[in-house]
């Protein structure tokens, strides 16, 4: 037991440090004019689906770590299956029923520690880890990105990732007696337009 207590008497400290080591810079809202596009293929034809109308008011919040002064963004972005329109009303409510909408209504994209370095730049390439959620199975990926600074409080992120429907545990959906089959590969397109909410360093 006197241990235990030693233990956490030395780990406390530790942990509050930690927690400490870092601080919101500021909080970013993402955009209603976001969207993502999902482009695939049959053995028929190619389709192209895209997000309309993100009804989110989601938020991201950009930390600086104090010791190496390193930026992460993190945070997450839901969009709503029933958001997507491939300009085919067959082929829309195919994709939200493959995508099992039903029980599964949002597409999550959850932004690890995406490092944001700390340039005037106005657009450069970005990495860091993120966890993609599609009908209620989740892959954590490191993914690509590309930074636009469009004005001192509006940001976009841009990223292209393929994905496949069995990485979801999704079933490619056939049609016509498996005359129609649609091919497992999937490109998904992020466009992520942010706006600076608030700018304050908290702790000092």
């Amino acid at each position: 037991m006197k241990r235990l207590i030693f233990l956490v008497l030395i780990l406390l400290p530790l942990t509050v440090f930690n927690q400490k080591a870092m601080d919101i810079e500021s909080l970013w809202k993402v955009s209603g004019t976001s969207k993502v596009m999902v482009e695939g293929s049959s053995n028929v034809n190619d389709f192209q689906c895209v997000t309309l109308n993100y009804e989110g008011a989601d938020e991201l919040k950009k930390f600086i770590h104090h010791d190496n002064g390193e930026r992460l963004l993190t945070g997450a972005v839901e969009m709503k299956v029933r958001s997507f329109d491939c300009e085919n009303r067959i082929m829309t409510r195919d994709l939200r029923e493959t995508l099992k909408e039903q029980v599964y209504p949002n597409i999550v994209i959850e932004l690890q520690s995406l490092r944001i370095p700390e340039s005037a730049a106005q657009q450069q390439s970005v990495s860091g880890r993120a966890k993609v959620t599609i009908a209620g199975t989740s892959r954590e990926l490191d993914m690509s990105w590309t930074l636009i600074r469009e004005n001192a409080s509006s940001m976009r992120l841009l990223g292209t990732h393929d994905f496949s429907f069995t990485q979801f545990n999704i079933e490619p959906p056939t049609k016509m007696m498996g005359m129609i089959r649609v091919k497992d590969e999937i490109k998904v397109d992020f466009d992520l337009v942010m706006e600076m909410k608030e700018s304050q360093f908290f702790g000092e």
